[in-house]
């Protein structure tokens, strides 16, 4: 056997070792991962001829509501300097969130409500998640018809422009939890009231029998 043949078998017992067997395949995965780590980065901004589309303002029309309910929602958008976009196509994507969920509703209908708003009704379907929701304008789901889109990320009241919306509400069994029944207000509010009359007609019975014994 050749000298060359002798490296290249004392190569293969080193590899045939556990402890370099293992190192060995741990590279392989590791490299193997390498390009899946690449294609799951997200993008770091939306495609754009100069401009990019802000969501200012994102605030639904009610902050309770039960599965089924229709919900109005606003929508404010404009370029980074403050300027207004008028959509088109007058689409916007939106996500649902919460604790139990998501829903995904993509390039559902709006419309202008003024310089740079829109509104959408959307029916809280069965499908919803339920609890305290959060509302999301999708990234890159606004554009203006000249190759501007935005916004560059997933957009709630939380990391909008305007201080008053908010886009938080609460659906389902958190919602019903919320609003008494009608015979708990009712007694809510008459219960003083209820209190103050039982105790005269109370006191006005002890009064008669007391005149009574009296007369006797």
């Amino acid at each position: 056997m050749n000298q060359k043949s002798e490296r290249l078998s004392a190569a293969v017992l080193v590899l045939l070792k556990p402890s370099w067997t293992v190192v060995f395949v741990m590279l392989l995965l590791f490299g193997s991962t390498l390009p899946l780590a690449a294609a799951a980065s997200p993008k770091s901004s939306c495609p754009g001829a100069g401009k990019t589309l802000l969501v200012v303002y994102l605030q639904p029309n009610t902050n309770n509501a039960a599965v089924g309910a229709t919900i109005l929602i606003t929508v404010g958008v404009t370029y980074t300097d403050f300027s207004t976009v008028t959509l088109s196509p007058q689409t916007v994507s939106f996500r649902w969130v919460s604790t139990a969920g998501e829903k995904i509703v993509e390039n559902v209908p709006v419309t202008g409500s003024g310089a740079g708003l829109y509104k959408y009704e959307q029916k809280v379907g069965d499908d919803f998640p339920t609890g305290t929701v959060t509302i999301f304008v999708l990234a890159c789901s606004c554009s203006d018809g000249k190759g501007n889109y935005g916004p560059n990320a997933d957009t709630s009241s939380d990391t909008t422009y305007r201080e008053e919306d908010n886009s938080k509400l609460e659906i389902g069994a958190a919602a019903a939890a919320m609003q008494q029944p009608a015979t708990q207000e009712l007694f809510a509010a008459y219960s003083v009231p209820i209190v103050i009359a039982i105790v005269v007609i109370v006191a006005l019975l002890l009064l008669v029998l007391r005149t009574r014994k009296k007369k006797k």
